[in-house]
């Protein structure tokens, strides 16, 4: 099967997969995987799946936000460094950092200088705003 351009022909894909992951689960019992880029977090494990079963790589969700801690009533801040990329993969031995965003949702300054520190140590750096943005993006830094 080509390699996922779309959500349709990645739930596709996912539907295949499944079923060779689970040949003696009857059709109807198999998982049934959705996919979304109307979302952050839906467009964030799109991307992940993608690289993770369609291209063969590494792929991590890195979460810089605060946690509430119940117990103190207390927002903790995130341990991560200020403008790490949404998701840091390595796709044939490339590292890719991207950063998901969804709408009016715009690029920080911490964000910006990550952007260069990665290029600066020849990584990969893009956005992706949709599924089909992050397709090709990723065909374009692999090349």
């Amino acid at each position: 099967m080509p390699s996922p351009t779309t959500l349709a022909e990645l739930r596709q894909f996912a539907k295949i997969h499944n079923a060779t992951k689970y040949p003696n689960v009857p059709t109807s019992a198999l998982p049934v995987t959705t996919f979304t880029d109307k979302t952050a977090n839906g467009l964030t494990n799109a991307i992940i799946y993608d690289i993770m079963h369609v291209c063969g790589g590494a792929a991590y969700r890195i979460n810089n936000g605060a946690t509430y801690d119940r117990a103190k009533n207390i927002y903790r801040a995130g341990v991560t460094k200020r403008g790490v990329p949404d998701i840091i993969a390595v796709v044939d031995g490339r590292f890719i950092g991207i950063e998901v965003k969804i709408g009016a949702d715009r690029q920080s300054s911490h964000q910006r200088e990550v952007e260069a520190e990665i290029n600066a140590a020849r990584g990969v750096y893009f956005i992706a705003k949709t599924y089909e943005e992050y397709v090709s993006s990723l065909a374009a830094s692999l090349r």
